[in-house]
C-alpha cells in the first residue's frame, strides 16, 4: 500500500540507461514505478519497477498502457518521458527514413505519452510531466543535427505545454542531461551512407562521442534530481544535469557572438 508521500510514476524506456536509473531511484524512495519497454512483457518486475510492454511510437499502445496503470492504481501522478534514440551522421546523407525514425521516437513518442496522460492529470487537478531532452537541445552539434533537431522540437512544445496545462495543476519540466555512461553507445543510430567528403570527420566524431560517453558517470544523478523535483510545489521549467564544463558551454553560447561559439564547438570536435 502506498504511503501518503508516495507517488504513482510512469517512466518510458525504463529497461536500461537513464530510464532504468530513474526508475530504480524512485522505487527505492517508496514510489510505485511503472516502466515501459519494448523488451519486457507486461507484468515483469525488476529492481522495484513494474514493466508494461509499450512502444511510444504506437499511439494505441501508449493509451492502453496508461489506462492499465490507472485501472490498477486509480491515478497517475508523474510521467517521465525518457525513451529516445541517438544518431550520428551528416545531415546531407541522412535519409528521410532515418530522420523519421529519430523523430517518431524522440518527438512523436513524447507527444503520444503527453496526450494520453493529460486527461487523467486534469481530472486529478495535479501531476508532473518530466520530459528528458539533452544539452544538444540547446545547441546544434556537428554530425548530430537530426538528433539535435528532434530534441529542440521537444523543448519547444514542452514550453508551450507548460503554459497550457498549469491551469489544471500540472507541472511540466525539462531535464537536459549532459553525457552519461549508458547503453546509448550500443543503441545509437549511424547514417547508413556517408559520402566520402564527410567520412573521416563523421567517423572521428562518432569515435569521440563514444569515448566521451564511456568515460562519463553513470546516470543515477538524474534519478536523484527527478526525485527532488516531484517533491517541489513549483519546480523550475529546466534542470541541467551535466558536468561543469558542459554547463559552462551553455553560458558561453549565450555570451559569445554566434560565430565565435561555433568556432569553439568545431575546435572541440577537431573540425578546425
Amino acid at each position: 500500500m502506498l504511503s501518503k508521500s508516495s507517488q504513482v510514476i510512469l517512466v518510458t524506456g525504463a529497461s536500461s540507461g537513464i530510464g532504468r536509473a530513474v526508475g530504480v531511484e524512485l522505487a527505492k524512495r517508496g514510489h510505485r514505478v511503472f516502466g515501459t519497454s519494448r523488451r519486457y512483457d507486461t507484468g515483469f518486475q525488476e529492481s522495484g519497477i513494474e514493466f508494461i510492454k509499450m512502444d511510444v511510437r504506437k499511439e494505441e499502445e501508449v493509451r492502453s498502457a496508461i489506462a492499465t496503470v490507472i485501472a490498477l492504481v486509480g491515478r497517475l501522478d508523474v510521467v517521465v518521458n525518457n525513451a529516445g534514440l541517438g544518431m550520428v551522421g551528416p545531415i546531407e546523407n541522412t535519409s528521410d527514413h532515418e530522420s523519421r525514425e529519430i523523430f517518431e521516437t524522440n518527438l512523436f513518442g513524447v507527444l503520444n505519452v503527453c496526450r494520453a496522460c493529460i486527461p487523467q492529470m486534469r481530472k486529478q487537478k495535479r501531476g508532473y510531466i518530466i520530459n528528458i531532452t539533452s544539452l544538444a537541445a540547446q545547441m546544434g552539434l556537428p554530425f548530430r543535427g537530426i538528433y539535435s533537431a528532434s530534441k529542440f522540437a521537444v523543448e519547444g512544445f514542452t514550453e508551450s505545454l507548460s503554459q497550457e496545462v498549469t491551469q489544471f495543476g500540472i507541472k511540466v519540466v525539462l531535464i537536459e542531461p549532459g553525457d552519461f555512461n549508458t547503453n546509448i553507445n550500443e543503441a545509437r543510430k549511424v547514417s547508413a551512407f556517408v559520402d566520402p567528403a564527410y567520412r573521416t570527420q563523421s567517423d572521428d566524431i562518432l569515435a569521440q562521442v563514444r569515448k566521451e560517453v564511456s568515460e562519463a558517470p553513470t546516470p543515477e544523478a538524474i534519478g536523484r534530481r527527478i526525485a527532488s523535483i516531484i517533491e517541489k510545489k513549483n519546480p523550475a521549467l529546466r534542470y541541467r544535469v551535466a558536468n561543469l564544463t558542459q554547463r559552462f558551454s551553455l553560458t558561453l553560447m549565450r555570451t559569445l557572438p554566434g560565430r565565435v561559439f561555433e568556432y569553439l564547438v568545431m575546435r572541440h570536435y577537431k573540425l578546425k
